[in-house]
């Protein structure tokens, strides 16, 4: 069972998507900030997958993806924003190795995000059977 972080400031929203996801068979962790969820992260190191919020009071969604690279934390991310300016926060993912690709913005389907969590998660476990295999040669 794969375990996820949500992260946002709208409360409402971590019920809504902590729901779907539990009935969907994922294990559900929700910070209501940036700060909460680094704390998480470092109680956590097995979260497998992140959805965070870009736009929160105090740490931002960049400032989390920010100090997760600075602590070498390589973690799957998927994007959610309600903010329509967003390019100056997607030249800052590219830079910290995150893809544009990996930005849904709200509303979203909760189906739509499903299918991008399922595919994240299936790419790591992908690179985890690539590992195991390359290491046992």
């Amino acid at each position: 069972m794969s375990r996820i972080l949500v992260v946002d400031d709208e409360s409402e929203m971590i019920l809504i998507l902590k729901k779907y996801l539990r009935k969907n068979g994922f294990t559900v962790f929700g910070a209501n900030s940036g700060l909460k969820a680094l704390e998480i992260l470092e109680k956590n190191k097995n979260i497998d997958l992140m959805i965070l919020d870009m736009k929160m009071p105090g740490i931002r969604g960049i400032d989390v993806l920010e100090k997760l690279k600075n602590k070498q934390m390589v973690l799957p991310v998927i994007v959610l924003t309600g903010s329509l300016n967003f390019s100056g926060f997607i030249d800052r993912m590219e830079k910290l190795g995150y893809s544009p690709e990996d930005v849904l913005f709200k509303p979203v389907a909760l189906q739509e995000l499903l299918n991008k969590i399922c595919s994240k998660i299936e790419d790591l476990k992908k690179t985890a059977d690539e590992t195991r295999e390359n290491g046992s040669d």
